[in-house]
């Protein structure tokens, strides 16, 4: 599905080496984790990236990463990835895996449908072929295409929207993001500021030409960062 093309995008300023700011410093995660403590802390670089273990991991079989089962959420045949705003919740409201079973899949269903029809977010082919069908299967079938909407919302390989637990909202990929070292999601002007170790924001006169440069209105400045409020640095 579609992602953010920048989201490798660095500045840097200063010394060549200097890494200052990441736009988005969700990618480049390792893809796999060399634990020995069984996987349940936040230093295995699997459960910090909202996945499970495979084999290419180093960890034993006593692997406990809680991540090792997101089939509950999106399909034994699916091995994805959860998103990185739905693992912070996850990891919040499940100290284990045994704890998936105590979150109501049809409840959190209704939240997001909820939340993606107050935006229009049906609109997008994925989502309105998602409700059409939703409209017309039996109950049966209905566990099954609950997993196909949390894997177009709230996985890794989500639609060109996500459901954000921060926000309580559906929103577009290409204006809104989870921070994964912040642990919160932003609006797309906002980058992390390695150097203050935090997301920048915005005064409030810079809202009005942050909103006209969203819309091309100013042309050329689109994709422009605005400095870090703290350090000054792009």
């Amino acid at each position: 599905m579609l992602h953010d093309s920048d989201g490798n995008e660095e500045h840097t300023t200063g010394s060549v080496n200097e890494k200052v700011a990441e736009k988005k410093p969700n990618d480049g995660i390792k893809d796999k984790c060399q634990c020995t403590n069984g996987c349940s802390v936040r230093s295995c670089s699997c459960f910090e990236s909202g996945s499970g273990c495979n084999s290419s991991c180093g960890c034993s079989p006593s692997c406990q990463n809680l991540f090792n089962h997101l089939d509950y959420f999106f399909g034994e045949n699916h091995r994805l990835s959860a998103h990185s705003c739905f693992a912070k919740w996850l990891m919040n409201h499940s100290k284990n895996a045994n704890g998936f079973e105590t979150i109501d899949r049809d409840k959190l269903r209704k939240r997001l449908m909820k939340a993606a029809k107050q935006v229009e977010a049906f609109d997008d082919d994925d989502l309105q072929e998602w409700l059409e069908e939703w409209r017309t299967i039996d109950e049966s079938e209905k566990l099954a295409h609950t997993q196909q909407l949390f894997r177009l919302l709230i996985s890794d390989h989500s639609s060109s929207f996500y459901y954000s637990f921060c926000d309580n909202g559906v929103f577009d990929e290409d204006c809104h993001w989870h921070c994964v070292k912040c642990q919160k999601c932003v609006e797309w002007r906002f980058w992390h500021c390695n150097r203050c170790n935090k997301c920048t924001y915005f005064k409030e006169e810079e809202f009005l030409l942050q909103y006209m440069q969203h819309w091309n209105f100013l042309l050329g400045t689109y994709g422009v960062s605005s400095p870090c409020e703290r350090c000054g640095r792009m």
